[in-house]
């Protein structure tokens, strides 16, 4: 299992990744979404071609995490590789890479993924408000200071 950079072939695994994904993001979350693949949200789409993407490859792509101007905008496993230190490989390889505190966004409702960020040493510093295909959905922010060297 390694986690490398990104190639324009692994465009359909991402998408695929995304979409099952995103649902499990937001599972907590009251109301009725419809989940826009990314390669169809403009918006996403836009936001994804401009980060710095990396991907956990073991023979076949499991998750990948997205990265932009010291943001974690993405990091998503496939709901079959969860639970498999995917995740976890991933966080690690955007944290080595980052030479400026880390912020994110997650989802008030997504307890485990708030859990997870914080053993990794992210604290929650406010939330936020956000939409999801017109529906407001809270998020906290969260941020992870870098060490000095």
């Amino acid at each position: 299992m390694a986690v490398r950079d990104y190639a324009p072939s692994d465009f359909h695994a991402v998408c695929r990744i995304y979409l099952d994904a995103k649902p499990a993001e937001l599972a907590s979350e009251p109301g009725q979404f419809v989940f826009t693949p990314l390669d169809r949200d403009p918006v996403l789409l836009t936001a994804f071609n401009e980060s710095e993407v990396v991907v956990h490859d073991a023979g076949d792509v499991l998750g990948f995490a997205a990265m932009f101007d010291g943001q974690l905008r993405a990091l998503f496993v496939h709901s079959l590789a969860r639970g498999r230190g995917v995740g976890q490989s991933l966080l690690d390889m955007v944290i080595a890479r980052a030479e400026t505190p880390i912020a994110l966004n997650v989802a008030l409702g997504n307890s485990g993924a708030i859990r997870f960020y914080e053993r990794n040493g992210f604290s929650i510093i406010g939330e936020t408000t956000r939409q999801y295909n017109g529906i407001d959905v809270q998020y906290v922010r969260m941020l992870r200071e870098q060490s000095k060297p």
